[in-house]
């Protein structure tokens, strides 16, 4: 009897949960269509931060230090997200997603990643990292003194490794500026749709379990009053 309610209770805290998973995602989305054709505003040191999606420009330029997003794919090909550091014209330092790069799978090199020295006027999105996002082993990991792998994007450990304060959204790079990679933003990695379908799914089991242990409870019964 424990084990059943457990496992109803276990069904039907999952199926809340991909229901909460579904809000989440449709609000990301409306967010974003709500801003999709607003003009960049120019952002800098001292203003509110951006919203979610907010199209914005910041002018300034790159550090030299790099980080590569593990274990992104494009078109079935394993990859990472080249992010890096901006340094505003007015101090501060923003994270720049300048798209997705082809990696190699068994990770003995690293690509090669181009990064100007002048000062330059980019356009994107903010975009604040999911802190949810959970991973196994080490967050980052150390390639050189200015480049590291990262699991998840870490506005507070990389600040640690930069030695300076990093702005807490990331700055997606638009499809036309230049020094970027392949920029096709997702604003969610899965619909709302699939989620109400787990949902269901769990659901599902939750009813299938009830309707199992009132089954073999009758007929235990039945048998237990049969002469």
């Amino acid at each position: 009897m424990l084990l059943a309610l457990f496992a109803v209770m276990l069904f039907i805290y999952l199926g809340v949960w991909q229901l909460q998973r579904a809000d989440e995602k449709k609000r990301l989305l409306v967010a974003e269509q709500a801003l999709a054709n607003q003009t960049p505003i120019f952002w800098q040191k001292g203003d509110k931060l951006p919203q979610q999606f907010q199209p914005l420009s910041v002018e300034g330029h790159y550090l030299p230090d790099l980080f590569l997003l593990d274990n992104q794919h494009y078109q079935h090909r394993f990859g990472y997200h080249v992010i890096s550091p901006f340094e505003l014209s007015g101090r501060g330092i923003i994270l720049i997603d300048r798209g997705w790069v082809q990696g190699d799978i068994t990770r003995q090199t690293l690509p090669v990643i181009q990064t100007p020295e002048t000062t330059l006027r980019i356009s994107g999105k903010a975009y604040y990292p999911s802190p949810k996002n959970w991973v196994l082993g080490d967050v980052l990991e150390h390639k050189s003194a200015k480049i590291a792998v990262v699991e998840r994007i870490d506005t507070n450990m990389i600040s640690q490794f930069l030695h300076k304060s990093v702005y807490p959204f990331i700055i997606r790079l638009n499809e036309n500026d230049a020094f970027g990679y392949i920029r096709q933003w997702m604003t969610v990695s899965m619909p709302p749709e699939r989620h109400y379908a787990y949902a269901i799914q769990w659901f599902i089991f939750a009813i299938v379990v009830l309707i199992l242990f009132f089954a073999l409870n009758i007929k235990k019964r039945n048998e237990n009053n049969s002469p």
